[in-house]
């Protein structure tokens, strides 16, 4: 028997913005010349709790949301991405041009800036870490780093600093979001000296550009990051983020409440009505930027068959995985593209209708012997254990016999990139605001390493096209056109059985101020502006 849970609409950010917004003017006016206690303070120390925390902050090899949010606070890349609006604005760059074939991209970089250890950032040595994926002879170098292909850099035909303070960067073949992939973590400019001193062990000792810099960092536990009193863009407000990591929702929401941690995305769902009702924490609604899915070994049986994978997109009720596994916090799927991404077609929601009839139907049709052994892998934090406790009960009625696989944050990805799992949940966060960003999981450049492996599928090749189609032309009209065609090409193949689009509750102690939520509930968070007040 299932309980489902509802959730309590609350008060959106605009109401308690206008709110303070008020209280400012009228205090302002009753004490003219006088700081009030609504006016950006600099100190004190912001705690954020995390579900998770590798042992590296490669830039190339993070694993687990803790190890972003840190590369995120420490780094700065080219440009930064703006989330609310899309495009992308200046960062290490204060300016570029795109020449009209869209080959050649030119960045003039900052002056008088400097990396976390006080060597100059020039263009010289933002060219040298950049290079760093596509150098063998680099000290740093580790074969299957993420920027290669997040960054774009097989298609880079040539990258050099022209001067101190100028990058030419020519391409291949156009691509409509190289600009916004230097924002992604992997696009951080990591110091010349410090790849050369560590080498491939770079990743615990980051010497970056940004905001913060790390000051202690115990591996799997928690970063101590100092605001960087050379930053660029000024001194941050805060004098320390501690970015702690607690797999147990139950132990997040008991450090939430006793004010041992400021802000987390991670507390549980289901704690969300009292909270709301808290003197000292509120809750946001993030925008739904992250897609949930279940990733299809499709190199491995049972889930080489297309009936198969059929069968298990029908067999899922995805009103109760919402309702019951997310707490209501999450939106109907129709595809990989989300909702806010150019190109969205919602058609696909069609297919994510509950039909058990028609799961049972299509096993028949299979062929194949009832129960048929699946296998389900999932992290051991967050929503992951009760979503696949659901999605098992679902399969399991329709003529599967699951068995799960629960898996900390390092084994469960280790087990995914090994290929060696047969179904798995996980996430894809909007990590630059373009659908590219979703539709480079099918890319065939990496299959082999990939949860879905589809290289295996009748159409890797077609949808390979359609994602190099996609970042091809600058044209939106055109662009959205290529990526419908995409979406509806993933329904008729189904790597992946979509869950839901996630509306992440983000949980923030009251004294914490200028909270940028739209990008934090992709993931991606923005310690950079945040004050505490007293």
């Amino acid at each position: 028997m299932f309980v489902v849970m509802t959730r309590e609409r609350f008060w959106p950010m605009f109401n308690l913005r206008t709110f303070s917004t008020i209280l400012i003017v009228i205090l302002f006016l009753v004490s003219l010349g006088t700081a009030t206690a609504q006016d950006p303070q600099y100190g004190g120390t912001l705690v954020f709790g995390a579900e998770s925390m590798g042992d590296s902050f490669d830039i190339g090899f993070w694993h687990g949301f803790g190890g972003v949010h840190v590369i995120d606070t420490i780094g700065e890349g080219l440009v930064r991405a703006d989330f609310e609006n899309g495009g992308a604005q200046p960062g290490l760059a204060e300016s570029w041009e795109i020449s009209d074939d869209g080959l050649v991209y030119t960045f003039h970089i900052r002056e008088g800036m400097t990396f976390h250890d006080g060597e100059p950032v020039t263009a010289d040595a933002i060219v040298r870490s950049m290079k760093r994926p596509i150098n063998p002879d680099d000290p740093s170098y580790i074969e299957g780093m993420y920027m290669y292909g997040n960054q774009g850099a097989s298609n880079w035909e040539s990258l050099e600093a022209v001067d101190e303070h100028t990058i030419v960067l020519t391409l291949m073949q156009p691509n409509a979001t190289q600009l916004l992939v230097f924002s992604r973590p992997d696009g951080v400019i990591i110091s010349p000296k410090a790849l050369d001193e560590y080498g491939t062990e770079v990743g615990l000792n980051v010497s970056a550009a940004g905001p913060f810099k790390i000051e202690r960092f115990v591996p799997g536990q928690e970063a101590v990051l100092a605001a960087n009193e050379d930053y660029w863009a000024g001194r941050p407000y805060v004098d320390r983020v501690v970015i702690r990591a607690d797999p147990d929702e139950a132990g997040i929401l008991a450090a939430l409440e006793a004010g041992e941690i400021d802000m987390t995305l991670y507390a549980p769902f289901t704690s969300v009505p009292r909270l709301q009702n808290s003197d000292n924490i509120r809750v946001e609604v993030g925008a739904p930027l992250v897609n949930l899915f279940a990733g299809a070994n499709v190199a491995m049986a049972p889930l080489d068959n297309l009936l198969v994978r059929s069968a298990i997109n029908y067999a899922l009720d995805r009103e109760v995985l919402i309702e019951a596994g997310l707490n209501g916090f999450a939106e109907m799927p129709a595809s990989l593209i989300g909702p806010l991404d150019l190109g969205f077609d919602e058609s696909g929601r069609e297919i994510s209708v509950y039909d058990p009839e028609r799961a049972r139907e299509l096993i028949a049709e299979s062929g194949l012997e009832t129960p048929i052994p699946l296998d389900l892998a999932y992290e051991n934090n967050r929503f992951w254990p009760q979503l696949a406790e659901l999605i098992a009960a679902d399969l399991e009625a329709v003529g599967f016999d699951v068995t799960l696989d629960r898996l900390d944050t390092g084994s469960f990805w280790g087990k995914v990139g090994d290929g060696q799992t047969q179904l798995s949940i996980n996430q894809r966060s909007t990590f630059v605001p373009d659908p590219h960003g979703k539709a480079i999981l099918m890319a065939r450049a990496g299959a082999e390493g990939s949860q879905t492996q589809h290289h295996a599928l009748q159409a890797a090749d077609e949808l390979d096209a359609l994602i190099t189609a996609g970042i091809s032309t600058a044209d939106p009209e055109e662009r959205a056109a290529i990526y419908q065609e995409f979406q509806a090409l993933m329904l008729e193949q189904l790597p992946y059985i979509y869950i839901g689009y996630l509306t992440p509750p983000i949980f923030v102690n009251k004294r914490v101020q200028n909270v940028e939520t739209f990008g934090t509930a992709g993931g991606r968070i923005n310690l950079r502006g945040v004050w505490l007040s007293e």
